[in-house]
């Protein structure tokens, strides 16, 4: 084995075929330079499998199962989050089920690791495309890199993502990775001030919001991405609002932002009459009413997984100024979405 330090990250180049006896070899390696590794601030640890040789029969090998336990207890001894990493891609599943439930990390690549355990030497602006076909998952690691304040583009489908990462248009494509029980996870919703119960249910609203309007409107809705940001006041004009609190085992506030132009659209569609451009009154009643229909969908979702959460009646705005002086000036999910292929807007915050 060897091994190199990138970005303040330790890599292990497994290099050989991957052993019980190897994986102790490993553990006790590392255990040994546990001190050397606090003083050189080492942020994580990357057991590569790039150069490790094995056969097709491999991702049902139990040694890469002994691997992950060794590397879960190692993580609690030196205290430093650890990954696996350079994996081929019909490996991940074993990987995935048997980490599922420890803090072992997977990571397709170096450069995903070094995002995830030293996300400062990549720039603060980076545009990130996630595909995963467990959508829980890719969700997980959507809200990890977006409470990091990067902006994330979801891949529909693998003939999607394949698309989108050709036209090179993204910093970074991740795929094939899952981030586990990561210590940070907690650190991270806290100082969001968002609850771990309301973070882990966020795609609740996303599916529900997608779902909703396509069923009462006929037309495609789609989520396109989010980030963790304060109300995003760089929207455009002429903005209809509302917005829900709710409480219970989940709490926070739910806002709703629809462009006039699109609400009146949307309106329509719903109703399958015309209305009058100039009809304010109607038009808020509307997206209020689209506000009702999301959020007591979710409360439905919600009554499903057990969670027992009451929505307030919802509350308008025609100013995004006034909208923004309920937020406190609160960091929330900003998400944007779109419908009929126009954009609108997401905001939870606590």
């Amino acid at each position: 084995m060897t091994n190199s330090i990138q970005h303040s990250i330790l890599i292990f180049n497994y290099n050989e075929a991957v052993l019980e006896n190897r994986n102790s070899v490993l553990y006790n390696t590392i255990i040994g330079q546990h001190a050397t590794l606090k003083d050189k601030g080492i942020k994580g640890v990357l057991v590569s499998l790039k150069d490790t040789p094995y056969s097709p029969l491999a991702k049902e090998d139990p040694n890469l199962a002994n691997l992950v336990k060794q590397l879960e207890k190692l993580s609690h001894m030196i205290d430093i989050p650890v990954a696996i990493g350079d994996y081929k891609r019909d490996t991940f599943a074993y990987l995935k089920k048997f980490s599922a439930n420890t803090s072992v990390k997977l990571f397709q690549n170096i450069n995903t690791a070094i995002l995830f355990f030293n996300p400062k030497a990549f720039k603060k602006e980076l545009d990130v495309l996630i595909y995963d076909e467990d959508k829980e998952n890719a969700d997980k690691i959507a809200m990890e890199l977006g409470k990091m304040g990067y902006s994330i583009v979801h891949a529909r489908n693998a003939e999607d993502f394949k698309i989108k990462a050709s036209a090179k248009k993204y910093d970074m494509t991740i795929t094939h990775t899952a981030i586990n029980q990561s210590s940070t996870k907690t650190h991270a919703s806290q100082g969001l001030g968002l609850s771990k119960q309301l973070v882990m249910n966020l795609p609740v609203f996303i599916d529900t919001a997608v779902n909703s309007l396509v069923t009462i409107t006929g037309l495609e809705a789609q989520k396109i991405k989010h980030e963790i940001r304060p109300f995003n006041e760089k929207i455009p004009p002429h903005v209809i609002i509302a917005a829900m609190k709710f409480k219970g085992d989940i709490s926070g506030i739910f806002f709703l932002v629809f462009p006039r132009e699109l609400a009146l659209v949307a309106l329509e569609a719903m109703l399958g009459e015309s209305l009058e451009a100039d009809d304010t009154a109607s038009i808020v009643d509307g997206v209020a009413e689209f506000c009702n229909i999301i959020t007591g969908s979710a409360k439905v979702t919600f009554s499903g997984k057990n969670l027992k959460v009451l929505f307030e009646l919802p509350k308008t705005y025609l100013s995004v100024q006034v909208a923004l002086s309920d937020t406190l000036g609160s960091n929330g999910v900003w998400i944007d979405m779109q419908l009929d292929e126009k954009p609108f807007y997401m905001f939870i915050t606590k």
